[in-house]
């Protein structure tokens, strides 16, 4: 063969190559702007991506992810800007959405976009031109379109609820609502937080429910929020129904606070019996028992039930290895029957095999209820002693020595509870406030009421005693000072209004 022949074959055979190889070139290079794209969108930098997609689509303007990127940065570039400017911004969005929709018509992403897109191009149009109308941009079809596609996407349904709601489309609105509902019954806990929550929108939710119930939707969660709903209806019976059966499904899940609910729930509906067996079963499962059997004497007591606590601990006694701090729940619900002799012999009995602060607190308390001061300083004395850091104890303990007329002691009290305190308090410190001013220490009564103020200073009242204090210490200027405060926080008070004028005409003799 001829050297001028296996030069044309040659050059032949990288023509070849080079036609074959070209558009996967322009390809790539379409890809690299495109990479490049994704990650400019993701740090919303819109305006370089917008360039890296104009030049990815030059080279391979069939691709639709291109253009449903493009029409993301479009969408991200416009929600930083002028009405004017998102408006124009949202509509090159559209246009992109389009092609990419045409390119690829069974994305359901883009379609979604597409509705949220005119969405936006709807709410704006109104405010670039108000006198024209009807509106030319119209979401409702573009959001059929994608619920088509997929049918399954809750989320999509979800935005489409709103938009009708937006346009007052009722009936569409609550057939979307009551879909969503039967589709995921936990869009409840989501859809009961809307605005647009109503008598209505509740009883769409509630069919949702019942349908996915039915079908066997996510069980245990439709079961469950229907005994929520049926509750709010103080429907017990209905409720305890809706709420056994969630038992059934993924019983691994009935932990100790399953068994809690569903005991308050027997509770309601006055079915003693059942709701101990059901706290019971709670108190087995639980790993903070003595606290939570604590919690449910509170349940008890909210209900009005406090007899129906002191037969149920007896139940949790035979049937539990408790301690004798547990004894001081059945003295307090004795107390709240005022079984008082019957209490104070029980947490007697606690203190004799081992003295409990507690159960002095306790004794205090139940000498308090009976009148007895002395008694009530005795016992509260005692539970200082064995718990010293105590805050709650050194304020009660302070408190009788104030009624009893003792105000040094009861200071120094309250400055234990002060000191003692988990956090500050603006209460503890109007506890000593008082206790000082009563023993007319003025001075610090003040200082005591600015600490208060610091802690809470939208109290007016704390403010006004302030002003008296200082008053006292002849400070005039910082009382007028403080009853302005109180004035402006609550200015129909009229009494710091009359003291203000007092000590404004005190001050200009």
């Amino acid at each position: 063969m001829s050297r001028s022949k296996k030069n044309l074959i040659t050059a032949l055979i990288l023509l070849l190559f080079a036609a074959a190889f070209y558009p996967l070139c322009l390809r790539l290079i379409a890809q690299i702007y495109y990479q490049n794209s994704v990650n400019n969108v993701r740090e919303h930098r819109y305006l370089p991506a917008i360039k890296d997609l104009e030049k990815a689509i030059h080279f391979q303007a069939d691709d639709p992810s291109f253009w449903k990127k493009l029409g993301e940065a479009y969408q991200g570039l416009g929600k930083s800007q002028s009405v004017k400017e998102a408006f124009a911004n949202a509509a090159k969005a559209k246009e992109a959405y389009l092609r990419a929709s045409e390119l690829n018509p069974i994305d359901a992403e883009t379609a979604f976009a597409l509705a949220r897109g005119e969405t936006r191009l709807e709410h704006l149009y109104p405010f670039l031109y108000p006198d024209r109308d009807p509106n030319p941009h119209y979401a409702l079809p573009y959001f059929q379109d994608a619920i088509r596609l997929r049918p399954n996407a809750t989320h999509y349904r979800y935005a489409f609820a709103t938009y009708l709601y937006y346009h007052k489309k009722d009936k569409e609105f609550l057939n979307v609502i009551r879909e969503l509902a039967s589709m995921s019954p936990r869009a409840y806990n989501r859809l009961r937080k809307e605005q647009f929550w109503s008598p209505s929108v509740r009883e769409a939710v509630k069919r949702g429910i019942e349908k996915a119930a039915d079908e066997g939707v996510d069980p245990r969660n439709a079961h469950s929020i229907l005994s929520s709903l049926l509750a709010e209806e103080k429907d017990w019976k209905g409720a305890i129904s809706q709420f056994q059966k969630a038992s059934l499904y993924q019983p691994f899940f009935n932990h100790s606070a399953h068994y809690s609910h569903l005991g308050r729930l027997f509770l309601e509906n006055r079915q003693f019996e059942e709701a101990g067996e059901s706290f019971i079963k709670a108190l087995y499962m639980s790993e903070t028992r003595e606290k939570d059997l604590e919690g449910l004497l509170g349940v008890y007591q909210s209900k009005g039930y406090t007899e129906g606590f002191f037969q149920f601990y007896e139940k949790v006694r035979d049937r539990f290895l408790l301690s004798d701090k547990t004894d001081i729940l059945l003295a307090r619900a004795l107390m709240n029957l005022k079984r008082y002799n019957e209490a104070r012999r029980i947490l007697n009995n606690l203190n004799e095999k081992k003295p409990l602060a507690e159960a002095y607190y306790w004794l205090a308390r139940l000498a308090n209820q009976e009148n007895d001061l002395g008694a009530m300083e005795l016992a509260i004395q005692k539970a200082t002693v064995h718990d010293p850091g105590n805050s709650r104890y050194h304020l009660l303990f302070s408190q009788v020595l104030a009624r009893r007329q003792k105000l040094s002691r009861a200071e120094q009290e309250a400055g234990l509870a002060i000191k003692w305190a988990d956090k500050p308090s603006a209460a503890l410190y109007v506890n000593r406030a008082r206790i000082r001013w009563t023993n007319k220490d003025y001075a610090g009564s003040a200082v005591d009421w600015e600490s208060a103020i610091a802690l809470n200073p939208e109290n007016a009242g704390y403010f006004a005693r302030a002003a008296d204090a200082h008053e006292k210490t002849g400070k005039l200027s910082m009382a007028m000072e403080y009853y302005q405060k109180a004035i402006e926080l609550n200015p129909r008070h009229q009494e710091y209004r009359k003291r203000y004028n007092a000590i404004r005409q005190e001050q200009g003799k």
